[in-house]
């Protein structure tokens, strides 16, 4: 299994280059260490035979501390405004909610780029963005601790187009083994999800239809070297977009309907809750809100959190699955 801190010799030395790259200062040789999980010996000895096959790479000082620069041709001289900052502040705080996974250590690394840019009075400002901007999750997030190494061979197979070797517990606890041709990486409330198709062997063509697995619930995933994969052409990522309602790729879409009532109509209005969603408002003020849907288990979830403020209308299937949990919530206060 691919691991980030048992890295090959060669594939370490490229990792160092990489993290090199776009620190116009430089970088500590400690700080270089840790994100390697090397000493600061054999990075050392990566930097010199980086040097022998030709990268001008300077010793440098930084902090009171070794460290080194890589010289590259250019570096990118593309002016940010303070809002923009504010902006690019305000989107690296959602990922937040990805901390420990490599994507969160990604939008860090930009952060850490874009400061050594910055005049010392620009990061000085910078530095107070999280008093003037904050991400709060609802429903709270997702832990990731110990799973970056899932998540790198995922992202590997995702970016690269790789078959990933994988084991995964189901929601009833079962493990499930084999191979998956991983095509898309999802953020949905809070948490992330790959959506795949699985694989008889390594040189198969991936055919749908496709699932959606959530990272948590990976056991182990290795990405297979030299196993690459085309999707198939007629994969869509749009179609598997339900807004609220979930992210589905298998299922015949219903057509669902829900009333709300009048007292809550400026806040449904206030939302897009489907991309193909209808909102009609009634006579007596309530809204009505129509649109498809493969999965019914997010809709009901929806309608019993506005509680006496949502009915739901159609399909007969929804109805009866909504009275349902009512009357077994209700049987638990006697």
């Amino acid at each position: 299994m691919y691991r980030r801190g048992d890295l090959t010799h060669i594939a370490r030395s490229l990792r160092v280059l990489d993290e090199l790259r776009g620190y116009r200062r430089g970088r500590r040789l400690d700080a270089l260490a840790r994100e390697l999980r090397a000493s600061e010996r054999t990075i050392r000895r990566d930097l010199a035979e980086l040097r022998s096959v030709g990268f001008e790479i300077e010793a440098v000082l930084l902090e009171g501390r070794a460290g080194a620069r890589l010289v590259e041709k250019t570096y990118s001289t593309i002016a940010i405004t303070r809002r923009e900052r504010y902006t690019l502040f305000a989107i690296a705080s959602m990922f937040d909610v990805l901390r420990g996974t490599p994507l969160w250590e990604d939008v860090q690394s930009l952060q850490q780029k874009l400061e050594q840019r910055m005049s010392a009075e620009e990061r000085a400002e910078h530095a107070t963005l999280g008093e003037r901007f904050a991400y709060v999750p609802d429903g709270g997030t997702k832990a990731y601790a110990g799973a970056e190494e899932v998540l790198d061979a995922l992202m590997t197979g995702v970016l690269s187009r790789r078959v990933v070797k994988f084991a995964y517990r189901g929601a009833r606890g079962r493990v499930r083994r084999g191979l998956m041709a991983p095509l898309t990486m999802l953020l949905f409330k809070h948490g992330l999800y790959v959506v795949a198709c699985t694989l008889e062997k390594a040189g198969d063509a991936p055919r749908l239809p496709a699932a959606v697995y959530a990272v948590e619930r990976f056991i182990e995933a290795e990405h297979v070297r030299k196993a690459a994969f085309v999707p198939p052409p007629e994969y869509r990522l749009a179609e598997l977009m339900h807004g609220a309602f979930g992210i589905h790729v298998a299922g015949a879409r219903q057509r669902v309907v829900v009333e709300l009532s009048a007292a809550k109509a400026e806040l449904v209005r206030a939302r897009v809750w489907h991309p193909a969603q209808e909102l009609e408002t009634l006579g007596d003020g309530r809204v009505r809100l129509a649109f498809p849907c493969a999965s019914l288990a997010p809709v009901v979830s929806w309608i019993l959190e506005w509680g006496p403020h949502a009915t739901a209308i159609e399909p007969p299937e929804l109805v009866a699955e909504v009275v349902r949990e009512l009357e077994a919530a209700r049987r638990n206060y006697g």
